[in-house]
């Protein structure tokens, strides 16, 4: 498959789940493959780290690893084929019970500024002299990995938002304007009576060095029309932070 239409399958496949971790794509009949950490930081001074693949159901498994990098561009995903990172072994196998680990290797230089990739577990369906009666629990995880750039000097996403309105959609925008990735979570919308709503529990999603990404949001449109400050939690702090809004566009 050439790398356009392997980029494209790529979209296809995780278009709007990108960013949750892992996807169950059928319904389960036991525990399985299990991934770990969520997610990897990989420091100019490293050239590799590891994941532990896992299988915690009690039938053997098979897992593929792929990796890609991760790009936002016009506040959407894209991924795209990468020389840059290695995940190695690319295919293994599992007995229950069993765990492996898995090498992430950058391939080059660090880079000059913070880069962003995806590494894609599947677990494969089983064989058809494997397969058991009804339906099978396929997973995948995407798990974000962070290449950090050269030089001693501290990163930091920096931030800015902007909330637009299409009749009662509202779809908030986030450039990250820094040069450290940023995890927003737990976004709230406090108006100005101070008055706490709940927008987005949880993890909403990546802003990318430099780049942005734009959300479709389920909150009330009046609501967020109105005065008030929009709050997140970012990497984890356990400090929310104000989001500084531009001018929404109405």
């Amino acid at each position: 498959m050439s790398g356009r239409r392997l980029a494209h399958a790529v979209r296809a496949a995780l278009a709007g789940a990108a960013l949750s971790g892992v996807l169950a794509l059928a319904p389960a009949l036991a525990a399985g493959l299990q991934v770990t950490p969520t997610s990897l930081t990989l420091p100019a001074g490293k050239s590799a780290d590891g994941l532990w693949l896992s299988n915690t159901g009690d039938r053997p498994l098979r897992a593929q690893i792929r990796v890609f990098h991760w790009i936002q561009e016009n506040g959407e995903e894209r991924f795209e084929p990468t020389r840059a990172l290695a995940a190695s072994p690319p295919m293994l196998a599992l007995a229950p019970g069993a765990r492996q680990l898995v090498r992430v290797i950058r391939l080059g230089a660090p880079p000059a500024a913070e880069e962003a990739y995806r590494l894609i577990v599947d677990e494969l369906p089983p064989g058809d002299r494997d397969r058991p009666a009804g339906l099978q629990f396929v997973l995948r995880y995407s798990v974000p990995v962070f290449l950090a750039p050269t030089g001693d000097a501290t990163i930091a996403p920096d931030l800015r938002a902007q909330l637009e309105f299409d009749g009662a959609q509202a779809r908030l925008t986030v450039h990250n304007r820094g040069s450290q990735h940023a995890q927003l979570a737990d976004l709230s919308f406090v108006d100005a009576q101070g008055g706490r709503h709940a927008i987005a529990p949880g993890l909403l999603g990546y802003a990318l060095a430099g780049q942005g990404m734009r959300w479709s949001l389920t909150g009330s449109a009046d609501l967020l029309r109105g005065p008030g400050t929009l709050k997140a939690r970012v990497n984890g702090e356990p400090i929310e932070r104000t989001l500084a809004l531009d001018s929404p566009a109405r």
